[in-house]
Order: structure tokens, then C-alpha cells, then sequence
């Protein structure tokens, strides 16, 4: 019973009460027409039953949040593994979603620049050097006494937390006859934290400045669980119209400065006449007095307030519905302190707007000096790296997963897309293969994964990559059920179920079932697929072809996406297939150049349209009508 799954009395749609047994570890093949009811026993019988078992399977607790799922109309399943569904229909439409994210690339990607980027001050270019404590007291002092202006910006700060000197808050100010010192202890993060403002009473600190108000540590302070909290300790208040020169004053001052180093994990705020700087011990501009924030993965994150770009809040585009880049980050995503942190000369954009076959060589030749601890091509050591530590010890995992992910998608034929190419911009078979290979990404084992046509859209050459990801997937230890009209596909399982002979009430029965070479043997065994399989039944090659008429619609100059300036002329009337490996370029002819501006003419449609030269021959036309692979009524 281990060795194979036991549905008995399926009745799901027009399923006819069919009872079956599937071999566990194989690649299984549903095949059919169309209507007969494969999807009906793949998804919405096995798989609504493997996810309705882990639900109850959970917490009560967790349940609650997730809903309840009815029950499929089957007797019984036996020997079901935890189930992943894979299909067409659900891929991401959340305009923040990407390749990269989907995949799970781009959060190796933030820890990577996190780890060991370099940064570069935004404003003058000047790489970004560590300050030592003695450097920061200097830096005071010329404040006290001589205020810059580009010394008080802090354009650094999360959004929400810049100039919070500026306001007026309750209780006790920094006045502007004093040097305020603070050492921020906690930056937008949740909870209470009673414990630790009473221990920081218990080591001698009386004061701290909670979400901008300076508040006594002696005093009970209730803070909201569920609320981002900016706590920063006052580790001394220096009057201004002391000589920070003078030695005694300038010792108070450089302990002072310690002090907030260490409580503040390297990093200390100054106020001063109303005015407010971060210094950091990690990385400042000598030039122009910028000093970086913390470098950390959330910073990288156009999902967080602390690296998204305030004006667009990380979407790239002006509002959800436009597709105009944002003014001020041109449709980069970040801020600017994100976009100026660089691995070879490249920030974390660039690497984004790589294809995926060139960010594969990417992080291939960066993976190549792994054992260098100052690879070539301007990639050295930053961020988090220790004294002494080498390249390779953190970077190399990260570095490996995202080649890993990077080789699986070029292993199934998307090695054209872009990393930052939005979800939902994607086909339903590319979004499908992502998806896919970001599950053999996670090498999950003995897992049940259902698959809707992965061949859709796919070019014969890329159809073997694809099969042998699927064989890949089944090594590692899972059983794979693939819904497939593709002959290749079929051919290459395991094990096959045909369901039928008809469609819709027609079908829902199992016509066959079997493993490939044995069925096809058996001449008494007999379908529609079983006969095309064979070779007894064929699809006709027509002998004679309709004559091409003379009137053409003429596309010159189209340039849209991949396209090279090309020309073409489509005749009327007449059925045109376009055709081309994946990625070559097809949908942005036929949907970005036709259709958009077709539409645009004919319709008044308002279609972001271009990409083309001239388009002529459309006097013959009424009206364009675009069939895509969205669900339809949706």
C-alpha cells in the first residue's frame, strides 16, 4: 500500500464512480480529450483532498485563518502525500510580484548585497569608508561649532523616522543650548520592550527618545505589541557653549560617543540646534559627511518602508493602473542608498534587469573567485564581512542557490525572461514552469505534485529540458501526476491514465491505464489517444493551401521588446500561424505591436502602444479581438 495511491469511488464532475491505483515515486500521465475529466480526478479530486487533509491536520487555531474545504465527492483515497498543485490559472497578478521574487531569487539576492556589497555614497560616488570613534568626535565637534547643512540631512533615516527632531513632541526636547547623544537601540521593530527599557534603567541611563519623544526611563512606558517602535537611549546631553576642543570636554564627549557605539550596534545619533546626524562606525562618506544606514536585506526589500522608494512606495510606476515610470526612482524600485550598494559594478537592479542566461554567468564567474578575498571585476569585501574573513564563507550559499534556481528556469526553456519581468505580464505556461522550478528549487521529497500541460507554449526544443526536470523532480523522491495532450510527454512517463472515450457526459471513465510500453502492445486496448499514439490514426497534412489574396496587412519598423526593426506582410482572410522558440519574440509581434495599436485605431482603445514604424492595410479591418490564455469570465 506504500508503493502506490488508492482512489476508490470518485464521482467529482462527470467522473463515473471510477476507482483507480496510482504508482507512488513515478511520473503518472492523465490523458484524454478535452472534457473528459482529467482535471476533474488531478485536481479537483487528489489534489482538494491532499490539501483538505493538511488543513485538518493543522492547529484549530490555524485553521480558522485558512477556511474550510469541502470535502471532494470520493469514498476513499489511500497512501496520499502532502500536495502541491501546479496549474495555469493562479499565477500572481500583485504588480510587486517578479521573476526574481517568485523563485526566490531576489532574497538571496538582498542577503548577498547585504553580506558583502560595497557601498557608494549616493551623493558625490565617492566609495563609502568605515569611521573610526575618533573620526565620529571630530565630526561633533565641527557640528557644535561650525553646522553644515550636508551634515544635518537624513535622507538615511526609514521613512517616518527622518527629521523627528524637527517636531515638537511631548515631554522633555533637545534644546538648541545642547549636544544631544543617542544611541538607537531599536529601529521599527514590534513589541513592548518593558524588559529591556528596565535593564537599560538598571545600567545607568535615565532617558531614551521613544518614536520621537524624549521620555524618563524612570517613569512606567506602556508601548503598543503590534506597533513599529523607534527606541533610541540618551546617553548624555552636552551643553552647547562647552569648548568640545578642551581636553576634559572632548574626553566626556569621545566616551559619550563609545558608549552610543556600543548600545547602538555601531551607530550614533547627534542632535544639535535642532538639527540631526547619523554617524555610523560602519560606513560614512569622507566627502560630503553622508552616513549609510544600516545595510541589512530589508534595505534591498521594495516591499519595505526602509528600502522601497518613497514616491512610489516600490511599485516602479507612478500608481497601480499607470505604466509610466516613477519620477524619482525611474522605475528602479529603491532609494537611493539601495541602488548605490554595488557587487562587480553592479547594484541590485542591474543584476534584475539581467535576462536569466546572462545573470547565470553572471554569478557564475563571481562564484568562480569564491576562494579570492577580493574577487576581480570590483567585487571585494563590505558589508557584514569580519576582519580577516574570506569572500567564499558568506557568499558562497547564497551564491549557490541562486544559481541553482537560475539553472532549473534555463532548464526549462525561460532562459530569455528577465528577472525583474513582472508576474503578471507572464504566460500561463511560463508562469507555470517558474513555479516549478522554484519547487525543485526547494527539493522537497516525497511530495505529491499535480501539473496542468507544463508543455503549453513550449518550443519541441526546449520539451526535452522541461521532461528531464520533471524526471529530476521524481528522483529526488516525489510522485508526479502531469495532465498532458504532448506525445514527447507522454511517451516519457512512467506510468499513463487515459480517461474518456468521450467528452463531458461522455467521458469520466478509464479507458486505460498501464504503464507506456505495455498498453501500447495490447491491440485490444483501444482510445482516441491510444490510436494516435500508435500511429493507426493521423492528422492529415491538407495537399492543397488557399491562395493567398492581395490584400496584406503590412507591419513595418516593429521594434517592440526583442524585436529587430523587422517588416511583414499578413494577408486577410487567410488562417497565419506565427511561430519560434520560446522567448523569440511571437507575443510581442502578434498582442504588443498588432493588437495594441490596432485596438488603439479601430477601438479607441488606450493601449500603451508604439514599437512600430507604420502599420498599413488597416482600412480592411472593423474590429480586433484578442483570445489569451486569461480564465475566461474573469
Amino acid at each position: 500500500m506504500n508503493d502506490r495511491i488508492v482512489i476508490k469511488g470518485a464521482r467529482e464532475h462527470n467522473l463515473k464512480n471510477i476507482s483507480l491505483e496510482i504508482p507512488r515515486d513515478k511520473m503518472v500521465v492523465f490523458t484524454g480529450l478535452s472534457g473528459s475529466g482529467k482535471s476533474s480526478l488531478a485536481f479537483d479530486t487528489i489534489f482538494a483532498e491532499g490539501q483538505r487533509r493538511y488543513i485538518e491536520s493543522l492547529s484549530a487555531y490555524a485553521r480558522q485563518f485558512l477556511g474550510r474545504l469541502d470535502k471532494p465527492d470520493v469514498d476513499e483515497i489511500e497512501g496520499l502525500s502532502p500536495a502541491i498543485s501546479i496549474d495555469q490559472k493562479s499565477h500572481s497578478a500583485n504588480p510587486r510580484s517578479t521573476v526574481a521574487t517568485i523563485t526566490e531569487i531576489y532574497d538571496y539576492l538582498r542577503v548577498l548585497y547585504a553580506r558583502v556589497g560595497k557601498p557608494y555614497c549616493p551623493t558625490c560616488g565617492n566609495e563609502i569608508q568605515k569611521l573610526t570613534s575618533e573620526e565620529i568626535v571630530d565630526s561633533v565637534t565641527e557640528l557644535a561649532t561650525r553646522p553644515s547643512p550636508k551634515a544635518s540631512a537624513s535622507a538615511n533615516l526609514p521613512a517616518g523616522k527622518a527629521g523627528a527632531s524637527a517636531d515638537k513632541p511631548e515631554g522633555k526636547k533637545a534644546r538648541k543650548d545642547e549636544i544631544v547623544i543617542l544611541a538607537p537601540v531599536v529601529r521599527g521593530r514590534k513589541g513592548e520592550y518593558y524588559q529591556m527599557l528596565y535593564d537599560f534603567l538598571n545600567a545607568g541611563f535615565s532617558e531614551a527618545r521613544i518614536d520621537g519623544k524624549f521620555l524618563s526611563l524612570r517613569e512606567r512606558i506602556e508601548l503598543s505589541r503590534y506597533k513599529a517602535h523607534t527606541i533610541e537611549l540618551v546617553v548624555d546631553r552636552i551643553p552647547s557653549e562647552l569648548d568640545l576642543r578642551n581636553k576634559e570636554n572632548r574626553l566626556r564627549l569621545a566616551e559619550a560617543v563609545e558608549s552610543g557605539l556600543k548600545h547602538g550596534n555601531d551607530v550614533v545619533t547627534i542632535v544639535a540646534d535642532a538639527k540631526e546626524v547619523h554617524l555610523s562606525a560602519r560606513f560614512a562618506c569622507s566627502n560630503d559627511g553622508f552616513s549609510f544606514p544600516e545595510i541589512e536585506p530589508r534595505l534591498f526589500s521594495f516591499n519595505s518602508p526602509y528600502g522601497a522608494c518613497p514616491e512610489c512606495h516600490g511599485l516602479g510606476t507612478e500608481s497601480v493602473w499607470s505604466e509610466r515610470p516613477c519620477e524619482v526612482c525611474h522605475g528602479k524600485r529603491l532609494k537611493p542608498e539601495a541602488l548605490s550598494v554595488l557587487i562587480a559594478d553592479k547594484n541590485i537592479n542591474a543584476v534584475t534587469s539581467f535576462s536569466i542566461d546572462r545573470a547565470y554567468e553572471f554569478f557564475d564567474k563571481l562564484l568562480a573567485h569564491r576562494s579570492s578575498a577580493r574577487p576581480a571585476g570590483g567585487f571585494s569585501e563590505g558589508g557584514e564581512l569580519k576582519k580577516g574573513e574570506r569572500f567564499h564563507e558568506v557568499a558562497e550559499t547564497p551564491l549557490r542557490e541562486i544559481k541553482s534556481r537560475l539553472k532549473f528556469m534555463m532548464d526549462v526553456g525561460l532562459d530569455y525572461l528577465t528577472l525583474n519581468r513582472k508576474a503578471g505580464s507572464l504566460s500561463g505556461g511560463e508562469s507555470q514552469r517558474i513555479r516549478l522550478a522554484s519547487q525543485i528549487g526547494s527539493r522537497l521529497v516525497g511530495t505529491l505534485y499535480i501539473l496542468d500541460e507544463p508543455t503549453i507554449g513550449l518550443h519541441q526544443r526546449d520539451n526535452a529540458k522541461l521532461i528531464h526536470t520533471l524526471h529530476d523532480l521524481r528522483d529526488l523522491g516525489n510522485t508526479i501526476i502531469v495532465v498532458e495532450h504532448d506525445e514527447e510527454t507522454i511517451r516519457e512517463s512512467d506510468y499513463l491514465v487515459d480517461i474518456g472515450p468521450g467528452a463531458g457526459v461522455h467521458g469520466g471513465r478509464i479507458v486505460a491505464q498501464g504503464k507506456i510500453p505495455e498498453i501500447l502492445k495490447d491491440k485490444k486496448i483501444s482510445s482516441a489517444t491510444l490510436d494516435y499514439l500508435r500511429g493507426d490514426k493521423k492528422i492529415p497534412i491538407p495537399k492543397e493551401r488557399r491562395a493567398i489574396g492581395r490584400d496584406f496587412l503590412k507591419v513595418r519598423g516593429a521594434s517592440a521588446n526583442n524585436l529587430k526593426n523587422i517588416d511583414i506582410d499578413i494577408p486577410l482572410r487567410r488562417f497565419t500561424a506565427v511561430t519560434g522558440v520560446s522567448g523569440s519574440g511571437k507575443s510581442s509581434l502578434v498582442y504588443d505591436v498588432l493588437y495594441k495599436n490596432l485596438a488603439n485605431r479601430l477601438q479607441g482603445a488606450a493601449y500603451k502602444s508604439g514599437g512600430v514604424k507604420a502599420i498599413s492595410g488597416v482600412e480592411y479591418i472593423n474590429r480586433v479581438i484578442n483570445i489569451d490564455q486569461s480564465a475566461i469570465g474573469r
